[in-house]
């Protein structure tokens, strides 16, 4: 097996983002995070918070999917 390494630059965006919602969770603002990633080489990552109801976590996960496909989710 040959072990490729990917040499990448930080994205600045990214770590701006984790920074504001690290910033929120620390204030209480945030209750609950899912994290989809892109890992360097194309892999896909996902990591959530602890949750006693899976189904919200589901359903949080199929509403960030239908505003990236640029639907507008009402509640």
């Amino acid at each position: 097996m040959n072990i490729v390494k990917i040499d990448a630059k930080p994205n600045e965006s990214v770590i701006t983002l984790l920074k504001e919602c690290l910033e929120q969770a620390e204030r209480g603002e945030i209750v609950r995070v899912g994290i989809i990633a892109e890992l360097t080489g194309g892999e896909w990552q996902t990591a959530f918070s602890a949750s006693a109801d899976k189904r919200v976590d589901a359903a949080m996960m199929i509403e960030l999917a239908m505003r990236r496909l640029g639907f507008l989710v009402e509640r």
